[in-house]
């Protein structure tokens, strides 16, 4: 492994726990301007103050409003989006090239996979780990097997993680695929790479993702990857303080929303 990629993993990881705990703000592109994204620069501001392991977002974005908080978080830059009006195909709109030169920590990639748009997708993330590697810049995959063939995502998660293995991803966030026993499987099919479960809709309150966490991390997790659940709360930077109390400090669910009361005052 290039020395560059090692460093570069090593900030992405913490150094007590040895896992991740990553936030998300690119879902304006796919999803509109959800709750709580209003504000570009006042969300990232109370992420950042979370101090999760990294944010994921889109160069706009990032060069409009990171600048304040460089080198207080990692920045994994989103290299491709999907829209309200294509939601089985992930376009390319940045590469290794803009990530190098933005600082990130790594470059990240949509994969909507079990669809006919699979084919162009899987280049691009073949194109991208390529390119990737010669920079030393380690490889973010969101894996959905959510295309239009596939019936039920949870019994595709295997092959949802395992493309994105063998495409030369480093972390892999993919959806819970049901419990802990068939995530753990997802987890052992991705390996070596890293699996870290996806928020999305999985939950309606907090604690529900508090507890998906618990679950992910029994299941062999690297960790997890949240937006919604983050950015739309009431607080988004205790929310981050209890999921990182779960992932980091090994706190239960239950305990770790004792800690976003206690932040909250």
């Amino acid at each position: 492994m290039f020395l560059g990629k090692q460093i570069r993993l090593n900030r992405l990881t913490n150094e007590k726990s040895g896992k991740y705990v990553g936030v998300t703000l690119d879902h304006s592109t796919g999803r509109g301007v959800l709750r709580g994204l209003e504000n570009a620069e006042e969300i990232v501001k109370k992420m950042v103050a979370g101090r999760p392991n990294a944010i994921t977002m889109h160069k706009g974005i990032a060069e409009k409003v990171y600048a304040p908080h460089a080198g207080k978080v990692p920045l994994v830059l989103k290299s491709t989006t999907f829209s309200l009006y294509h939601n089985d195909i992930d376009i390319p709109v940045a590469d290794v090239e803009e990530a190098v030169r933005f600082g990130a920590d790594a470059i990240s990639v949509g994969l909507i996979l079990g669809g006919p748009e699979q084919i162009e997708q899987v280049k691009f993330l073949a194109k991208i780990s390529k390119a990737a590697a010669s920079c030393g810049m380690p490889l973010v995959a969101h894996s959905y097997p959510r295309g239009s063939e596939i019936k039920e995502p949870k019994d595709h998660a295997d092959y949802a993680v395992r493309v994105a293995a063998e495409l030369g991803v480093d972390i892999i966030k993919t959806n819970w695929n049901g419990s802990v026993k068939n995530f753990a499987k997802a987890v052992q099919a991705a390996a070596p790479a890293k699996v870290v479960v996806a928020g999305g809709g999985d939950g309606e309150t907090l604690i529900d993702y508090l507890r998906l966490a618990e679950e992910a991390l029994q299941a062999g997790a690297f960790g997890v990857t949240f937006g919604r659940c983050v950015f739309s709360d009431e607080d988004p930077t205790a929310a981050i303080v209890a999921i990182n109390a779960v992932v980091h400090d090994g706190k239960t669910a239950t305990d770790a929303m004792k800690e976003y009361k206690n932040f909250r005052g």
